[in-house]
């Protein structure tokens, strides 16, 4: 430390200096330079106030004034600056706003005591993103300062020292390394003789084989250097040097003198494939050896050792069929996100927080692990609550490795890297047989994995990632990893999201045969009869339902899943059991279009996902449910940018926890800030119980969201000063309506695949789309829409025909022809009576249709895009196409449909019978003549696409036409010019079109840009 300071800041600083070095273990040992001169090389201004040097990451500066300008300004001014030490980039700098109540503290004891103590300060980030030449300056939260204690800061700090683009770069650049090395084997021996690798790497496994051996030796070679680094004590523990070659006997020799110490998942599978390799080809050995000290280097030099996961940065990159698996990792700041949500001090007393025994009591759990990703997630939350909370560390890590942390996987490489990306976090020590293990997949049982635990609570690790404990009369290295009922405290998953469907198998992992994913899928379903899960949701549901089972009473979940989740008609059982079954429900997902991408929570899933947390109920649930079940509401949490970074993740996950806590009633709903920064949304939504879609999920507008929700139970409310109640009760479309079938059973497509009662082939368009179609006659009106192909019985509404669907009379798109093979008589009699003249788009595109319901002047058959609803009263019908096509039918639909996608809400038959719609028929002779005289007003008037409604004078006609036959008051004109508005500026409605945003901006709504 520097002189007596002599100033109340100078205080401030090192006060700071030694609140930090108490509350972060790696800092208790110095690294930490107050007030110090000779520490920015060549600088010649004035000297950081704290510059944080640790071995294990990037230098951090930290500038502090009571002045808040001053401590943004002088953290900007070390960004690209250099150590003096080792001369090393300053990347990131933290602005820190002193409170003025720290002016009465005179020494720096009183300021280190009361920031122990939890005294809030103000903190901002600001940090050089971006390779050159695009590098650029990042701020966050851009207005503002975030607000903590000392053990916020040390949580945020180390996690977001190492910029995320710097991060990516070099699992880029070691991911080559990676492949350089697996090519200079495939190089240097031999087909057949590489194909003896597959015995020990196991070929399940979606690397190559020489790219798993390859990862297992840097996994080795870099937790050789992290051992070494943290002094351990581990006698071979040595400094790699990249110029340094070895031979594969002495690596191999090295790796078995640390077997000694443990670390046996680690080192093992790395030395038994080091030796066969090296037997056949010790030069193509040692020079890939000597590729992957190149990677070890590079890592080392970013200082990145305790911050990249070898699993989660480098295995996504390495994989070849992660995709057909619909295996995605866990994006990092995901992880951290979901952990710090799932995992709330609240959950066990302090004095159980403190112990050293903690991980003996209390574990967490990942069944489909993947490579770690939310277990160190879960394991770093877990560890700085035990030190918030007075614990001093001990056998914490040792205990966790042996006791507290269980997972699983199919993928035997994952699970490995799993096991070693645990052991590097901690500082050196060893530890016995861990929880970690490979399950199963395929054979002549069909085994499903983890899924498995369905049925019992062991399940065998076949490969040597030494989880678990030796069964006693079977080998050494095949052990069991045991997953009892409500054994968990946490439980934190990404799991796979496959499904059956099409071409598609659940069950698409190398290695696996036809007729062994066939057995798969038949022991799958086996597994869950009877359960709340339904095969057609895919796996995501199906580990749902298994995680509620291994959860303790008042433990907790935490899961990354498919926006389906929350809208599916498939995933109603498993919503309701979520409902019923567990309470403190959180629902998190970002604005549509948003969390794609590299900004995606799973890396490459191409799909909207979300979060979902919740704590089991400590009393069990009787299945069935009864009604006297209660329902505990879900917190819709909607963010309007994806998570982008390490450390911010955990202040947004801080910040929606402490607004979480203001929250108690259904409906009440409050903005997420981060500093000045408002985030997003948290609104309280009452499920109900049984499983509807959560339709305020994703809703950026709160208004917006409790409008929707009333409007589908009967009321225009939210968009109006007092509530107007519809004139007949709200009810579902299966109700009303006769709903046609699906399309396998109408038909298929000239060219398809067969099914159902018809062929079908493409009508071309008669009518352009602009042309004039007013003031025909029913049989013109049909010619003109549809031509001479128009005529006949079995025409259908088949598929969407964007440009000529404009009016809210259209014609058919397809003619079916009865032929050879395809159907019986039966089928096509079944099928031509449930034709109709009014249809729903089953696959709505809001940002390119105009239409959610059509009509037509004779009745059709529908289709794959188009369902028919059926009603004796034609005036029911076109009193529907009405209401449908206004923004009340639009909205209403939108709460229920699928919104996976931005610009789109698809729906299947089963979801769409349950779409909420009033009881038109309940409506008097005289309100429904006036609706079908306002529908031949407007049927053949053109409109614009629906995403465009608050801009389209044909939309207002419909809507005003809906408020005229119900006989609502002109406030509800008002309500329906504002819905639109608001409807349109939904990022799941605008779709990000170009067109849509340019009219938002002419009506003066901000959209922003997209990510």
């Amino acid at each position: 430390m520097a002189a007596r300071p002599r100033s109340t800041e100078e205080a401030f600083n090192h006060g700071l200096a030694e609140a930090l070095q108490s509350a972060h273990q790696p800092w208790s040992t110095g690294g930490i330079h107050v007030e110090q001169t000779r520490t920015i090389a060549g600088w010649q201004g004035k000297h950081p106030d704290i510059l944080i040097l640790d071995d294990s990451a990037p230098p951090i500066v930290i500038e502090c004034s009571y002045d808040p300008a001053d401590a943004h300004r002088d953290a900007v001014s070390r960004l690209g600056l250099r150590t003096e030490f080792a001369g090393l980039p300053i990347r990131t700098a933290c602005a820190v706003h002193i409170p003025r109540s720290f002016r009465r503290l005179a020494t720096v004891s009183e300021v280190t005591e009361t920031l122990i103590r939890g005294e809030l300060i103000g903190y901002a980030l600001h940090q050089e993103v971006g390779l050159e030449p695009a590098r650029q300056l990042h701020q966050w939260p851009s207005r503002g300062f975030l607000r903590g204690a000392i053990h916020d800061l040390t949580a945020l700090l180390p996690a977001a020292a190492q910029p995320k683009e710097s991060v990516e770069a070099t699992a880029d650049e070691v991911a080559q390394l990676v492949d350089q090395a697996a090519q200079r084997l495939d190089r240097g021996i031999p087909l057949h003789q590489q194909e003896e690798i597959a015995e020990i790497v196991l070929q399940r496994t979606p690397l190559k084989r020489l790219r798993t051996a390859m990862v297992l030796w840097l996994d080795a070679l870099l937790t050789q250097q992290r051992l070494a680094t943290q002094q351990a004590g581990v006698t071979p523990a040595v400094n790699l040097a990249a110029e340094e070659r070895t031979t594969p006997s002495d690596q191999a020799n090295t790796w078995r003198r640390l077997l000694v110490h443990n670390w046996r998942a680690i080192f093992e599978p790395a030395v038994r494939v080091l030796e066969r390799f090296g037997s056949m080809s010790p030069a193509a050995t040692s020079d890939a050896l000597q590729l992957l000290r190149k990677a070890v280097e590079k890592i080392e030099t970013e200082r990145l050792g305790l911050h990249i996961n070898v699993g989660a940065e480098l295995f996504p990159k390495l994989s070849d069929d992660r995709k057909q698996a619909a295996a995605f990792y866990t994006q990092p700041a995901t992880a951290e996100l979901l952990a710090e949500l799932t995992i709330r001090p609240e959950a066990l007393p302090s004095e159980e927080w403190r112990s050293s025994d903690l991980f003996r009591h209390q574990s967490l759990a990942d069944l489909a692990c993947g490579t770690g990703t939310l277990l160190r997630a879960g394991y770093r939350r877990i560890a700085s609550l035990h030190r918030k909370l007075g614990g001093g560390g001990g056998e914490l890590h040792r205990a966790a490795m042996e006791n507290g942390l269980v997972g699983t996987d199919v993928n035997p490489i994952a699970a490995h890297l799993t096991s070693s990306s645990l052991a590097a976090i901690g500082e050196g020590e060893p530890y016995g047989n861990t929880r970690i293990g490979w399950v199963d997949v395929g054979g002549p049982e069909g085994r499903t994995g983890s899924i498995e635990y369905f049925e019992r609570a062991q399940v065998g690790d076949l490969f040597t990632t030494y989880g678990g404990r030796s069964t006693g009369d079977e080998p050494a290295d095949k052990s069991t990893v045991d997953v009892p009922d409500g054994s968990f405290r946490w439980l934190l998953m990404n799991p796979p999201y496959s499904r059956t469907r099409g071409k598609q198998s659940a069950f698409d992992i190398a290695g696996l045969t036809d007729s062994e994913r066939k057995r798969c899928q038949k022991r799958w379903g086996l597994l869950i009869s009877g359960e709340p899960a339904n095969k057609k949701a895919g796996m995501g549901a199906t580990y749902l339902v298994l995680a509620a089972r291994k959860i303790k009473p008042g433990g907790r979940i935490g899961f990354v899943l498919p926006l389906t989740a929350a809208f599916a008609e498939s995933w109603a059982q498993t919503r309701q059991m979520i409902e019923r079954e567990f309470k403190d429900i959180v629902a998190l997902t970002v604005a549509a279009g948003q969390a794609l991408g590299r900004d995606a929570l799973s890396a490459d899933t191409g799909m909207e996902e979300m979060l979902l947390v919740a704590t089991k109920r400590e009393h069990t649930v009787a299945r069935p449910y009864r009604r006297t079940t209660p329902a505990a509401p879900v917190f819709c949490v909607t963010l309007r940018k994806p998570l982008a970074r390490l450390g911010e993740a955990g202040e947004i996950g801080r910040a929606i926890i402490q607004t979480l806590s203001k929250l108690r009633r259904v409906g009440h709903w409050r903005p997420i800030r981060a500093g000045d920064d408002e985030l997003g949304i948290v609104l309280v939504f009452e499920a109900g119980g049984e499983g509807g879609p959560w339709g305020p999920l994703g809703v950026t507008k709160p208004e917006l969201a409790l409008a929707a929700d009333t409007l589908a139970k009967g009321r225009i409310d939210y968009v109006v000063d007092e509530a107007i109640p519809l004139p007949v009760p709200m009810s579902t479309m299966d109700d009303l309506f006769d709903v046609g079938p699906t399309h396998d059973l109408i038909g298929h497509p000239d060219g398809g695949d067969g099914r159902g009662a018809f062929e079908f082939h493409r009508i071309k368009p008669h009518l352009q789309p602009d042309e004039t179609v007013q003031g025909l006659s029913d049989s013109e009106l049909a010619l003109a829409i549809g031509g001479a192909d128009a005529i006949g019985r079995d025409r259908a509404l088949w598929g969407v025909a964007s440009k000529q669907q404009k009016r809210l009379l259209v014609g058919p798109t397809h003619k079916g022809v009865s032929t050879a093979g395809v159907g019986s008589r039966k089928d096509r009699e079944k099928m031509r009576a449930k034709r109709s003249d009014l249809f729903y788009a089953r696959n709505m595109r809001w940002t390119s249709q105009a239409l959610l319901a059509a009509s037509s002047v004779a009745p059709l058959m529908g289709g794959r895009a188009w369902t028919t609803l059926a009603h004796s009263d034609p005036r029911v019908k076109r009193a529907c196409a009405l209401w449908i096509n206004s923004i009340f039918g639009m909205v209403v639909h939108w709460t229920q449909g699928q919104r996976t996608h931005a610009g789109r809400s698809t729906t299947q038959i089963d979801a769409l019978k349950q779409i909420p719609v009033p009881r038109l028929d309940q409506l008097d002779d005289a309100a429904l003549e006036r609706a079908t005289a306002l529908f031949e007003e407007l049927q053949t008037v053109l409109l614009a696409p629906a995403c465009r409604a608050h801009a389209d004078p044909t939309r207002a006609a419909i809507d005003q036409a809906v408020v005229a036959f119900l006989d609502l008051p002109q406030e509800a004109i008002h309500a329906a010019a504002r819905l639109r508005l608001l409807w349109c500026s939904e990022p799941s409605v605008h779709g990000w079109n170009r067109k849509a945003l340019s009219l938002l901006q002419e009506a003066g709504v901000a959209t922003g840009p997209r990510n």
